[in-house]
């Protein structure tokens, strides 16, 4: 069978091809282009169908030149398999993916589109299915990992296979069972104390045990499990909306499917997103003009509020200012917690506060662990606060009053 997009053969013909080589030993790599979803919102799904074409293609051209016994297939929405059936060093492998793979540029009319890969490869018996298996492990420890890299899973320890399997499996138990819940951490009006809102954060619960850390949260968005999890969080926030404001992360990797969830989800529910703010966290991509209007152009429709989080690191510049009309500025915290020992972050800060005030954008800081910060960026100007030092999360929003 042959996939209409592409050309190459199907999913089910890579399979068909795996399984007839019975015992023989050989190597699958797996190809993911990294973050195409933003390929298809910012130049449609003509444009993206021409680059998964182009990029199979591609591919199929550097394997063809280095090495001479291989198959390929498209096996995802924008993923490749290859099997290689003679036996190749690894290190041939990663020289071709480094040199010639790892970023993929092609010229359409005007404009040259840049696409960054990921890659998974193992090495095993053809017959047992396995061996694709251990490459998409090693693929998503990748994408977990930061992407655009090749990953072998000889190298792979044990220890880290079952450390990425079992947080895989209490993941999706979670969501099976929607046992995401919302926890509530407040923001205050640094001029008077009072509570301006709440961040709503997940605490994804698997059995008796909440999974905590960067890496649980790396495979959930290696894994695509990302938008189910926060479509699943909001659902459970919807009770508690109220006159405070509710601000609510968007993974950047899936923005438009979770910005599609919520625009759902409040059409179903006849919701008022007025009091709602979509934190927007920096990515390059979302710098194309036509994403900015369109992304623009959606908040609108929810009548929801904009903020823009890690202000003055990575991406987030200025520019943000000028196609994010935003509600609010979250600092990014790293100058938020030297601010009171570093002159240089503290001007930093000011910069932006003063940026704020001529935009007329309220400006919120991150990670206030301490009254002496408190009252530094209640000091210079500073709109809101959050952090440990004003309150933590908690299950349900609470009160809190800042008398300094």
């Amino acid at each position: 069978m042959v996939d209409e997009t592409t050309g190459l053969p199907s999913r089910r013909s890579f399979f068909q091809k795996l399984y007839s080589l019975g015992d023989k030993q050989v190597i699958v790599a797996i190809f993911d282009i990294d973050d195409f979803r933003f390929i298809n919102f910012s130049h449609g799904y003509k444009v993206g169908d021409a680059i998964l074409k182009a990029t199979g293609s591609y591919i199929g051209k550097v394997f063809s030149k280095y090495f001479s016994n291989f198959f390929i297939a498209r096996t995802g929405a924008n993923q490749f398999s290859v099997i290689l059936l003679d036996d190749v060093p690894t290190v041939r492998i990663e020289e071709v993916y480094n040199k010639y793979i790892h970023l993929v540029e092609f010229r359409l009319k005007d404009e040259l589109i840049r696409a960054t890969i990921s890659a998974g490869v193992s090495r095993g018996t053809a017959k047992c299915l396995e061996v694709f298996s251990q490459a998409e492990d090693a693929l998503y420890s990748v994408k977990a990992s930061g992407k655009n890299a090749i990953l072998f899973f000889e190298s792979f320890s044990l220890q880290d296979t079952e450390r990425f399997r079992e947080v895989r499996k209490k993941l999706i138990e979670a969501i099976r069972n929607k046992s995401i819940h919302p926890y509530f951490q407040p923001i205050v009006s640094l001029r008077t104390g009072d509570i301006f809102g709440y961040e709503v954060l997940s605490r994804i619960k698997y059995r008796d045990e909440i999974l905590r850390g960067d890496y649980v949260f790396a495979v959930a968005d290696a894994l695509a499990l990302t938008p189910e999890i926060d479509k699943i969080l909001f659902l459970h926030a919807i009770k508690f909306f109220g006159d405070y404001k509710l601000f609510f992360n968007l993974s950047m990797k899936y923005f438009f499917r979770e910005l599609n969830n919520i625009f759902q989800i409040a059409k179903t529910y006849s919701l008022d997103l007025s009091n709602v703010i979509f934190e927007i966290t920096e990515s390059q991509k979302l710098m194309h003009e036509g994403s900015a209007i369109s992304i623009f152009t959606m908040f609108k429709e929810l009548k929801a509020g904009i903020a823009i989080d890690d202000f003055g690191a990575g991406y987030s510049n200025f520019m943000y200012l000028k196609k994010f009309p935003a509600d609010v500025i979250k600092i990014d915290g790293a100058f938020i917690k030297n601010a009171k020992n570093d002159i240089k972050d503290l001007t930093i800060v000011k910069s932006i506060v003063n940026v704020g005030k001529a935009f007329r954008i309220r400006t919120l800081a991150e990670f206030i662990e301490d009254e002496e910060t408190y009252r530094i960026m209640k000091e210079i100007g500073v709109s809101l606060g959050q952090g440990w030092f004003i309150g933590k999360p908690e299950p349900e929003p609470k009160e809190v009053k800042v008398n300094i």
